[in-house]
């Protein structure tokens, strides 16, 4: 009986040394993600935009839309999505930038509730991931969303854009606290 005893001890220095590698392996892995920057990213004809990953709740085909008369520029109409109505905005419209429309278009829902927003996109976004060194000043981004964006990414001869959608949705759609 003393003998198994023997054999079943650990060697406490080893094991500590192992969990300060794997602690070690781990705070490495996750300063690595905090450097990165992590966001949707799809196009609006040649545009490149990106939103955070939580901004984004469903892509659709494009419902019936239901014309706004004296609508702001770029708001499209309306769509029912799930028994809500919600406004649609198309960016390149919005702007007064001619393009051609993707051959399927899609629908993005931007936020969640009575506060969604549907935006027209040409295509399925996709995960994109940056770090810190990809990041460029917004005054290298030559289109007027820039003035709507935190900033932009070049991922290589291309800019992405990363837009303040609730920002932009406020400024187009006009909402928020009234001025007293």
């Amino acid at each position: 009986m003393a003998h198994q005893e023997k054999d079943q001890t650990v060697d406490i220095e080893a094991l500590k040394a192992q969990v300060d590698a794997d602690i070690a392996a781990r705070l490495v892995m996750e300063a690595d993600a905090a450097r990165q920057i992590h966001r949707r990213g799809f196009r609006i004809g040649e545009l490149r935009i990106l939103v955070s990953l939580d901004a984004t709740s469903e892509v659709s085909p494009i419902p019936p839309i239901f014309r706004l008369p004296g609508a702001p520029a770029g708001i499209i109409g309306l769509v029912n999505s799930h028994g809500r109505v919600m406004p649609v905005v198309d960016l390149m419209k919005l702007f007064g930038i001619p393009h051609k429309r993707a051959s399927t278009a899609w629908l993005l829902t931007c936020g969640r509730g009575d506060g969604a927003v549907g935006l027209i996109i040409d295509s399925l976004p996709e995960r994109k991931k940056f770090v810190q060194d990809d990041e460029v000043s917004l005054s290298e981004i030559d289109h007027p969303i820039a003035a709507h964006a935190r900033g932009g990414y070049r991922e290589d001869s291309d800019i992405w854009i990363d837009v303040d959608f609730e920002k932009l949705f406020a400024a187009v759609l006009q909402v928020g606290e009234p001025d007293v």
